[in-house]
């Protein structure tokens, strides 16, 4: 299993550089999906952290749908960001009003990003064809997308079953509502998985992030792949 988890401050970096995770996402006000940290927090999660690095970049916290100056404000950061060597990937994901993936800002976040990776945000759980917007987000060499097939993982699981089958050279994590109960089921689909609320105590955002709870994910992967 690959396991990426959310961190909301520099706390949880440090908790999850000590667990079975392979990868980190940091952003924060989880409670509105996600807004990019503050440059300071950036710059100080790149020292510390032992595990790759993705960098959430959303700056309205209403939608998915950005005006041009959110958009410019996003480039911005993501200039900035791709300096950082402790940064490997940022995490996007911008729609038109049609609900179809915004490629012109794919193209222009593909001019700058340095080596940075791409991973498409949740925004992909809003489009009418996922098939399609699936195959947009291949031509346009993004690396990963984030989707629980649609508003609700556990109904999404078929959803995400068809991306997978698409066998398209692009990772797709399953999140958005992984936790103990339905783990299982989603490593029968694939198994990439991202935590968010299920990393922490009592799975809520307001507890501490824990150790022992992303380890009994790896933990459970191996003991399916052993029944």
């Amino acid at each position: 299993m690959f396991l990426e988890v959310i961190a909301k401050d520099l706390s949880d970096i440090r908790v999850i550089n000590n667990s079975k995770a392979d990868r980190i996402e940091f952003c924060k006000n989880l409670e509105v999906g996600g807004l990019t940290p503050s440059l300071d927090e950036i710059i100080l999660a790149n020292q510390i952290t032992l595990k790759p690095l993705h960098i959430m970049i959303r700056n309205n916290s209403k939608d998915f749908f950005f005006d041009d100056y959110e958009l410019i404000k996003q480039l911005e950061m993501i200039s900035v960001i791709q300096k950082l060597p402790n940064v490997h990937g940022i995490v996007i994901g911008a729609l038109n009003n049609d609900y179809t993936i915004n490629e012109d800002f794919l193209q222009r976040v593909n001019k700058i990003k340095g080596s940075l990776k791409i991973t498409f945000n949740r925004a992909f759980d809003l489009v009418k064809d996922p098939i399609n917007a699936l195959n947009v987000l291949a031509k346009h060499k993004i690396d990963a997308v984030l989707t629980s097939g649609g508003t609700n993982l556990n109904t999404g699981l078929e959803v995400i079953r068809q991306l997978v089958d698409q066998n398209l050279d692009i990772q797709i994590l399953i999140g958005g509502g992984v936790d103990k109960n339905n783990i299982k089921q989603c490593l029968t689909v694939n198994n990439q998985i991202h935590l968010g609320r299920a990393a922490r105590m009592n799975s809520s955002w307001n507890s501490d992030i824990s150790v022992d709870e992303i380890n009994l994910f790896k933990d459970l992967d191996r003991e399916q792949n052993n029944e």
